[in-house]
């Protein structure tokens, strides 16, 4: 079942937070217990219950809109997905706002490996060469490094991002693909291999 989860929500007045909000904590159970059974239903009045809530957190760590109503949508997709974690005997409101602060710095991280990343293979390879000065041609290299690893083939493409990018230790991969580690060491040296390969001669003409 494909869940739709609402690009855009509303925001109540005062009035009717006052109004609307005030819920038991045995009727809340009720809505947790058939979203974890898959009732979209229940889901839909949780999740109108606390998306301001998860909004107004998020936008205290990320202070842009758009940002936040992105991390907004991904949470409670991950919500909806997960939902067979939620443990009805605890708080859902610190479960919810916990994976908020999750999905932030896991999304802050992935951008921040990717950047990193992309600079270090430029720095490996230009080690012991001038340093290229000219910034349209450093970012044609980071614009080089991106097209290279997207042209990958699809597996080593897969799990040289879950990585770099994701940060995830080849254990994790090896579960999450089952394959064996070995597997994808071999995986990681080839996309190193092809990205060494790709970005050397483009190297060796503007050095």
């Amino acid at each position: 079942m494909v869940l739709f989860v609402p690009k855009f929500f509303y925001f109540r007045s005062l009035k009717e937070r006052l109004i609307l909000d005030p819920i038991s904590k045995q009727k809340e159970k009720e809505y947790l217990i058939r979203l974890i059974e898959g009732d979209a239903s229940a889901f839909e009045h949780i999740y109108y219950l606390y998306v301001e809530r998860v909004y107004y957190f998020a936008y205290r760590y990320l202070s842009n809109a758009e940002e936040t109503e992105e991390i907004v949508q991904e949470v409670f997709t991950k919500i909806w997905e997960n939902r067979s974690n939620i443990n009805t005997e605890l708080s859902f409101s610190g479960y919810l706002l916990t994976t908020t602060k999750n999905t932030i710095f896991n999304e802050h991280r992935k951008r921040v490996n990717h950047q990193a990343y992309c600079n270090y293979i430029l720095q490996y390879l230009q080690k012991n060469r001038h340093q290229v000065e000219d910034e349209v041609e450093y970012n044609d290299l980071l614009d080089l490094v991106n097209r290279t690893i997207e042209e990958l083939p699809p597996k080593r493409q897969e799990i040289f991002k879950m990585s770099r990018f994701q940060g995830m230790p080849y254990k994790e991969i090896s579960r999450k693909l089952a394959i064996s580690e070995k597997t994808i060491e071999t995986h990681m040296r080839l996309a190193l291999r092809d990205i060494k390969n790709v970005l050397e001669p483009v190297l060796d003409k503007i050095i």
